[in-house]
């Protein structure tokens, strides 16, 4: 993602290609961070929901792997499910995107939101699940172990 001066964007594109999947231009300066906090916010979302869910399977008796196959047969198949998924229903977390960075950027997107008026109550959510998770002492982990805010949590 890239943003600022859009001639320049476009002049760079070949070489922002060839350094991922592709290149996106987001407007005036700072429009890419913004994008990518949003990008963040939805993902960190996403992680805390499907926590949620293995976690709520495996206290039910529910077979993780018949879990993970079903969910990939669906439309919530995702790289992020596939990649994700199997390690969080094992307990594993080796860090590529640390919790502290999730939590700092899901902090920074409920800041936003509120500065425009919005109300983000599943990111709220998820916020506050990932911040359990932190005082469990797992924040250099990856931030797919905010699943253990829920395994430890009391029932509802």
């Amino acid at each position: 993602m890239t943003a600022g001066d859009e001639a320049l964007a476009r002049e760079v594109s070949g070489e922002l290609d060839a350094m991922g999947k592709a290149s996106h231009y987001c407007g005036e300066t700072g429009s890419a961070s913004k994008m990518k906090l949003v990008v963040n916010m939805i993902m960190g979302g996403m992680i805390a929901a499907l926590g949620e869910g293995i976690a709520l399977s495996q206290s039910l008796g529910l077979d993780g792997s018949q879990i993970q196959e079903i969910l990939e047969q669906g439309a919530m198949s995702s790289p992020m499910l596939k990649l994700k998924g199997p390690s969080m229903a094992e307990g594993a977390h080796p860090p590529a995107f640390p919790l502290k960075h999730a939590q700092k950027d899901m902090k920074f997107a409920l800041g936003e939101a509120q500065k425009a008026g919005l109300s983000l109550p599943v990111a709220a959510a998820a916020n506050s699940e990932m911040a359990a998770s932190m005082e469990k002492g797992l924040s250099d982990l990856d931030f797919s172990a905010v699943i253990e805010a829920v395994r430890a949590a009391p029932p509802c």
